[in-house]
């Protein structure tokens, strides 16, 4: 199912750039990134199943699978994680009031956990199992803020210290009308 996961996520990052004219990335969320993808799965391939938030008994309660694909015997547990540097609005006046979170130890303590909830999901006996991580990130050309580039640009020291490896990695590309720079990285962990 190697080759439905890279297609589908480059697809994926095709409709990104489709998209971005008419929904700027500033509206879009860690949703629209699974939902295209699913998407984009059920596009190239619509025998293979798909489920969204799975949990498993064995594990606590709040910790899900953002997305589950299954094929005969083949399964691949897959965790999505999208950064922006997101602005918040007053409800009323529309008024830009800060940011909403934005690059730091807190979002890549997230990434390494969503790396570890995958590497420590048993798999029952007779399954084939992938388990894949998908990244997007994107940093305004312009900004005194940090950048996202600076946590997960150096895909060297992820492979080693989180014994992930690159399927596929594209980028840096701009999206029409909008001034970021966008990267996208679809991993496999590590067992």
């Amino acid at each position: 199912m190697r080759e439905l996961l890279i297609t589908a996520f480059e697809d994926t990052v095709a409709n990104f750039k489709a998209e971005a004219a008419l929904m700027p990335l500033s509206r879009w969320s860690e949703a629209v990134f699974k939902f295209l993808y699913a998407r984009a799965v059920a596009e190239r391939e619509p025998d293979v199943s798909q489920f969204f938030e799975c949990s498993d008994p064995s594990f606590r309660p709040r910790d899900r699978i953002d997305l589950v694909l299954h094929r005969n015997n083949q399964r691949v547990l897959l965790e999505f994680k999208f950064y922006v540097h997101a602005k918040k609005y007053d409800p009323w006046s529309g008024e830009d009031i800060g940011w909403k979170g934005g690059p730091g130890t807190e979002n890549r303590g997230e990434f390494v956990g969503a790396v570890r909830k995958l590497r420590e999901r048993s798999v029952p006996s007779g399954l084939n199992c992938s388990k894949v991580l998908a990244l997007f990130y994107a940093d305004p050309l312009a900004t005194n803020r940090e950048s996202y580039e600076s946590y997960y640009g150096d895909t060297e020291r992820d492979r080693n210290e989180l014994d992930i490896r690159p399927l596929v990695s594209i980028g840096p590309f701009g999206l029409e009308g909008q001034t970021t720079l966008c990267h996208a990285r679809l991993y496999e962990v590590g067992q």
